[in-house]
């Protein structure tokens, strides 16, 4: 759907690298396992792993870094290549400040009691922030149970 098999084979000789994730280790590679798409006999689902391609010890190639939210303050600043970020959970994404991309996404947990990392998020998109209209520039709406707040900061 996003059109990477158009060029994946310039893709695989000269990745981007560009994207990092952050978020709880174990459940980072969780979720690298998960499969993308429907199942059918000619052609299995992806799993999100062979899409993302993570830097790993034995990778000939790679798209993506990984940092645990953990241990997170010890490898700032990110590199300059990378230009987009995706805080996934809470604990990841009280590094919203601190990082500097042109893109950054964070993936919230609404559901624990704990809302100081949503309110910073709602009070830095308030007060230094440009909306950016998900289903108009994006062409993406959440589904039904996820909440989505898109919009820019200067760098």
């Amino acid at each position: 759907m996003a059109g990477l098999d158009l060029t994946w084979d310039e893709r695989l000789a000269q990745p981007a690298a560009d994207l990092a994730i952050i978020g709880t280790e174990s459940w980072l590679k969780q979720e690298l396992e998960a499969n993308l798409g429907i199942q059918n006999d000619d052609k299995p689902p992806s799993s999100i792993r062979s899409i993302l391609m993570p830097e790993e010890a034995n990778s000939a190639t790679w798209y993506t870094r990984f940092f645990p939210a953990a241990s997170f303050m010890d490898k700032l600043p990110l590199p300059t290549e990378v230009n987009a970020t995706v805080l996934d959970g809470n604990g990841a994404a009280a590094y919203l400040t601190e990082i500097e991309v042109p893109v950054v996404i964070c993936v919230l947990d609404r559901s624990i009691a704990d809302e100081a990392t949503a309110e910073t998020i709602v009070q830095l998109r308030n007060t230094r922030g440009e909306p950016v209209s998900l289903a108009n520039d994006l062409q993406w709406s959440p589904p039904t149970g996820v909440e989505a707040l898109g919009f820019t900061v200067a760098l």
